[in-house]
């Protein structure tokens, strides 16, 4: 039987690259973060955070300020679609409101590399599903689709 170890942050790192998990140190935060997932089109980070009680991955996403009504009566069905996730949004007067998606994986008892690979890639396929779904139903600012300028023409 595997050992299980209480992660330290020199281990995830080692079992991120074991797990051939893409990811950088930005050294201005504690969160490693997540290129596969920051290539995603509307994300605007992508992090993974070892925490007092486990492993925290977090991903945001950048709204449209039109889609937040839809969005948020949409928000009840989206959790119980993607049990692994918790997705709420968060809105702050002068950004952008995003859409926020955290999986915990409790780490108290310990972990095995097998484990922390299943969590994050679990994780990471609900993430690019739900990122995929939000651009599908044009929550998301998207790259590269021409957004719709203001006629200027008189509307009489």
């Amino acid at each position: 039987m595997e050992k299980l170890d209480k992660p330290n942050r020199t281990q995830l790192v080692r079992w991120l690259g074991d797990a051939k998990v893409d990811f950088s140190d930005c050294g201005e935060c504690e969160g490693l973060h997540l290129q596969a997932l920051k290539g995603i089109e509307g994300v605007i980070d992508s992090r993974l955070f070892l925490e007092r009680y486990g492993l925290l991955l977090t991903t945001e996403l950048e709204i449209r300020p039109m889609a937040l009504l839809p969005l948020s009566a949409d928000l009840g069905r989206i959790n119980m679609d993607y049990p692994t996730l918790k997705v709420f949004l968060d809105v702050v007067d002068d950004a952008t409101p995003q859409l926020v998606m955290a999986a915990i994986l409790p780490t108290q008892a310990g972990l095995t590399l097998a484990q922390c690979a299943h969590f994050l890639s679990l994780n990471m396929d609900a993430t690019r599903q739900l990122s995929d779904e939000c651009l599908q139903l044009d929550y998301l600012f998207a790259e590269g689709m021409n957004r719709e300028q203001p006629s200027k023409k008189a509307l009489h």
